[in-house]
């Protein structure tokens, strides 16, 4: 378990186990905490083949929501979860707010999972209608999906994406970590951010980078990843000062080019065309019979 999902874990146990937990924090993660983690699992594909039950009641497959050849941002959580899921997920409207949605529903999809197999489609309703209700306009309900499922199909997909939990007995509740997933059209998982709250730069960044070969990839999105490097130890993007530099200098030099490209290519034509110049040369000088005579002498 990495240091960040180890602070995660200790957040969530603070959010949902009050003094109790932050007392044990004090001496380290409680036992309870043992089994949570995410792991690495960037370039890995989800099984897309996966069934679950969308907000409405209806079986649908994860490879629905592919099918437009849009990224998906994947979320784990459940509806009674009693403090991380509520952050992370009100973090993640507020997000969307502040980039006026982002695209949601025409440039990108959310899929958000309930880990828990007792949840019922119509809980799973009123919860997306809880977040979806704070974001203008209709795409929100449209490009933002909650589903549920069966023990062992929420349990191959958190296993596929390396998002590990466990379901605490005593107190009727899953513990688990934040996570956020962008996911590329084909499945392919090309980033997580691990954090309760993912900052609208970071979330853009993410997203550009689930856009990869996607057809209409746009110009910024091409800038963007060459002058940001995702670090993994920071998990978050950062800007590279020496991509910067060197994007803005081949930026200069092919300006440069295009400006001096013309008086080049017209001098080295001169001069591979001699007799064109001599031509040229001589057409400017006067012929014999118009040089005017001396007068004749008195």
């Amino acid at each position: 378990m990495n240091l960040k999902t180890c602070i995660i874990v200790a957040l969530s146990l603070v959010l949902t186990t009050g003094a109790q937990a932050r007392a044990q924090l004090l001496t380290g993660l409680p036992a309870n905490a043992q089994g949570i983690d995410v792991e690495d699992r960037v370039g890995d594909s989800i099984p897309l083949g996966l069934k679950f039950k969308n907000e409405r009641g209806r079986t649908v497959t994860l490879s629905k929501y592919f099918e437009q050849g849009k990224p998906i941002v994947l979320t784990l959580n459940y509806s009674d979860c009693p403090g991380l899921c509520i952050a992370q997920l009100e973090n993640l409207t507020s997000t969307l707010k502040q980039i006026n949605g982002g695209g949601i529903g025409e440039d990108f999809e959310i899929i958000t999972v309930s880990i828990d197999p007792s949840e019922s489609h119509t809980k799973a309703a009123r919860t997306k209608q809880k977040y979806t209700e704070l974001l203008s306009g209709t795409k929100a309900q449209e490009g933002w999906h909650f589903l549920t499922g069966d023990a062992k199909n929420i349990r191959q997909l958190a296993d596929e994406v390396g998002f590990r939990y466990t379901y605490d007995v005593a107190n009727k509740r899953f513990n688990h970590a934040a996570a956020t997933y962008f996911v590329s059209e084909k499945g392919q998982i090309c980033r997580y951010l691990l954090s309760l709250g993912v900052e609208p730069d970071q979330f853009k960044l993410a997203l550009a980078e689930a856009r990869q070969g996607i057809i209409g990839k746009t110009w910024a999105d091409t800038v963007i990843q060459l002058c940001y490097l995702y670090d993994p130890d920071a998990n978050r993007y950062t800007a590279s000062a020496r991509r910067i530099m060197a994007f803005g200098g081949a930026a200069f030099a092919l300006l440069l080019t295009g400006f001096t490209a013309p008086f080049w290519f017209s001098k080295k034509r001169a001069a591979n065309d001699p007799a064109d110049s001599a031509e040229s040369v001589s057409g400017d000088l006067p012929g014999p019979d118009a040089i005017k005579q001396p007068p004749d002498g008195d």
